[in-house]
């Protein structure tokens, strides 16, 4: 692959706007579930929400691999080192293989432990036991499907990868019809044909991936297998795990965090649930800008256009902000039709609508972490926003959480609050760091 070809791919519009499509459609595989869900129960809803942080949390693992396959392959591309990036393609998947295995293993044979770390009533805890154990005993697919989609971002090719999603999310919407509203008279399967419906989808999106990749002729020259150095495997994991070390983080404490919300009730929990529902969606927008922001920083790292990208982040951060912004006040505007499209408990949509209003707070502090982390990650500079990033997250949002919402009695609103306390803590000191320059010394190739 020509290096023209690979500058004419390598920018902000060409990347972001297929990602952002992407997230949307991603987190319309879980809001889909969710939201046919709600006509069948608020008690599956709560269920499935929570369980959803738990399957986050297994693509988080997934990202330990693609994570750091992603910035040293666009560091490598950039450098001109195309034999070298084949060879992370392949040392991706291999691991891809291992870890995937490990996680289906651990998810079939730990699912109802999993369940009983929460206080849940009995049906909710019934739901959740049979979403997950379905869910995370085909981690494997949810693995390779991250890999593969990554590999082809990393090439300039997110539009493929958004087109698949979209087949993707249209099956997952058909089989949740089927498992719930009895089409052709068949059986309602409930909680259990949603979560397979979800798995199937993903299935098909992982094999046209692999097509696509080889459509494409991105390398993956495995009779090479045996040339790969097994350096180049730890590097990948050393990356990814400080890489994904932070998102890990992150995830963790926010399933301890939804544990605090369990225990203020089913509503609570059900408002909280709705609430990260529509959270996400704004989300899509600063997790593509930020996805696209790595890659471009890796890549121009890889040629050492230092100056350049250091303007142009401060750009795309301003564009987040901005957007992120908007469209929570859209989201606000609208709370109403929005939550009555899911549920009419009055006391859920009290909850609902106290969470969206402090959303504008959480999403502006959150913009500059999804820009700012990100560029620093395809910098090579890692580890700095892990370690900020652990100490932010439980001191500030965990603590924050349990003194605000448990211990002053605050709810679930407190929870919230101590959310965007947290995401404006580590967005102010990865500014800085961007700012000062610093992760120009952490080049990779």
């Amino acid at each position: 692959m020509s290096q023209s070809i690979l500058d004419k791919r390598m920018n902000i519009v060409t990347l972001t706007g297929p990602l952002f499509v992407e997230m949307l459609l991603r987190t319309a595989l879980g809001t889909s579930d969710i939201f046919m869900l709600s006509g069948y129960s608020d008690k599956a809803v709560s269920a499935v929400g929570l369980i959803n942080q738990i399957t986050f949390f297994l693509i988080l693992i997934s990202m330990m691999v693609a994570s750091g396959a992603s910035i040293l392959i666009s560091q490598n591309l950039g450098a001109g080192n195309n034999k070298q990036a084949a060879q992370v393609n392949i040392a991706s998947v291999v691991l891809g293989l291992l870890v995937g295995s490990s996680l289906s293993l651990m998810g079939f044979f730990s699912a109802k432990e999993v369940i009983g770390l929460f206080t849940l009533e009995p049906e909710v805890a019934l739901y959740a036991y049979q979403y997950l154990i379905i869910s995370t005993s085909c981690a494997i697919v949810i693995t390779f499907g991250v890999i593969l989609s990554t590999i082809l971002r990393s090439f300039g090719l997110p539009n493929y990868s958004m087109r698949i999603n979209l087949f993707a999310g249209v099956l997952n919407i058909i089989g949740n019809y089927i498992a719930l509203y009895q089409p052709l008279g068949l059986p309602v399967f409930g909680v259990p044909g949603v979560a397979i419906s979800t798995i199937l989808s993903q299935m098909v999106s992982t094999i046209l991936f692999a097509v696509m990749i080889k459509v494409k002729h991105i390398p993956m020259p495995f009779r090479y297998i045996g040339e790969i150095s097994w350096s180049l495997y730890k590097k990948i994991m050393r990356l990814g795990m400080l890489n994904a070390g932070e998102i890990l983080s992150y995830n963790l404490s926010q399933m301890v965090m939804i544990s605090f919300v369990a225990k203020m009730g089913t509503n609570a929990l059900a408002s909280y649930t709705y609430a990260q529902t529509i959270s996400r969606i704004i989300f899509s927008f600063g997790v593509s800008i930020g996805q696209g922001s790595q890659v471009l920083t890796s890549y121009y790292v890889g040629k050492e256009w230092f100056d350049s990208i250091y303007k142009k982040v401060k750009y795309y951060y301003i564009v987040a902000l901005c957007v992120a912004v908007s469209l929570t006040l859209i989201m606000y505007i609208c709370r109403y039709p929005i939550i009555h499209l899911f549920t009419h408990d009055a006391e859920i949509t009290t909850l609902f609508v106290s969470l969206l209003a402090f959303s504008i707070y959480v999403e502006a502090g959150r913009a500059g972490n999804q820009v700012f982390i990100s560029s620093l990650k395809g910098a090579g500079d890692v580890k700095f926003p892990v370690q900020c990033g652990i100490f932010s997250m439980w001191i500030i949002g965990v603590g924050g959480a349990y003194f605000l919402g448990l211990g002053l009695e605050w709810g679930v609103v407190g929870v919230w609050i101590a959310t965007g306390t947290d995401e404006w803590c580590r967005s102010l000191i990865m500014t800085q760091r961007w700012f000062s320059k610093k992760w120009t010394e952490f080049k990779l190739v």
